[in-house]
């Protein structure tokens, strides 16, 4: 049987850091295809999609969402599957979409989304295997960091229900629980891991961490962050550094972010 092409989006703007690590680890083959939605790129971006032949989609920065800016790359996508793939995502392993094409060959067709892990830098190995998630069984989430970074959709799913052209953060989780609502069921594939590899600021790992606090407390059942908690991940992150299981940059980013989710909780209790 003839295995099922991939489209590949990736959302970019300035990414040449890790773009290039990203397409030197991704597994493309002859049925598969390449778009990239580049927001405004001055590096060498762009240049790195064209020589690896990607179809190119510009969008003003202006009129970046991340929900928009998918949409622009679904809307040009050719393949039965379209996997969103972050700039700032590393595949673990050297056959991440062999590692999605095969899960999606032994799943029917009330599958339209397959998630794969999102792990930080030297990550644990995850059990193989595959999860599917049915109405109302997303609520306390997928036990491991996923979404659009590493997602792959049945684009005729997608035709039916585009993402939130409006959205600027949770457009993946807004079109899971869309779908799970319509009796659709959501696949997690463990074995089909990224790393992500941003160096954003601690600033902004700290207003990720507020917005997703935002959104998400919203959608899942979620713990309410604490000021013990944060001291127990500042003290985890160090021992892991000392280990050598995670970069002191990582380690950081992680303090921060889990900083910017208990500011936000505790803006809650006061409105």
């Amino acid at each position: 049987m003839e295995e099922p092409g991939i489209s590949v989006v990736i959302r970019t703007r300035n990414s040449a850091a890790t773009l290039r690590k990203v397409l030197a680890r991704l597994d493309l083959g002859p049925a598969d295809e390449l778009v990239v939605v580049d927001s405004g790129s001055g590096d060498e971006t762009l240049a790195l999609a064209e020589a690896a032949r990607a179809r190119v989609v510009r969008i003003r920065p202006e009129a970046f969402t991340y929900g928009g800016a998918l949409n622009s790359g679904f809307e040009v996508a050719t393949r039965p599957w379209v996997l969103s793939l972050s700039s700032h995502c590393v595949p673990v392993h050297g056959d991440l979409l062999a590692r999605f094409r095969k899960a999606v060959g032994r799943l029917d067709a009330r599958v339209t989304a397959v998630v794969g892990p999102i792990v930080g830098e030297f990550p644990s190995p995850l059990p193989d295997g595959v999860t599917l998630y049915h109405h109302g069984e997303l609520r306390r989430g997928f036990g491991f960091g996923a979404g659009n970074p590493n997602c792959l959709y049945r684009r005729t799913a997608w035709e039916r229900r585009p993402f939130n052209p409006d959205s600027s953060f949770g457009e993946d989780f807004q079109w899971y629980f869309a779908a799970l609502d319509a009796g659709e069921v959501v696949a997690a594939v463990h074995a089909a891991a990224v790393e992500y590899a941003s160096r954003r600021s601690m600033g902004a790992f700290y207003q990720k961490g507020r917005l997703d606090r935002r959104f998400t407390s919203r959608l899942f059942e979620v713990h309410r962050p604490t000021v013990g908690g944060w001291l127990v991940r500042v003290l985890k992150m160090a021992a892991f550094v000392a280990l050598g299981r995670m970069h002191w940059r990582t380690a950081l980013g992680s303090v921060a972010y889990y900083a910017g989710m208990l500011a936000e909780a505790r803006g809650e209790r006061r409105g």
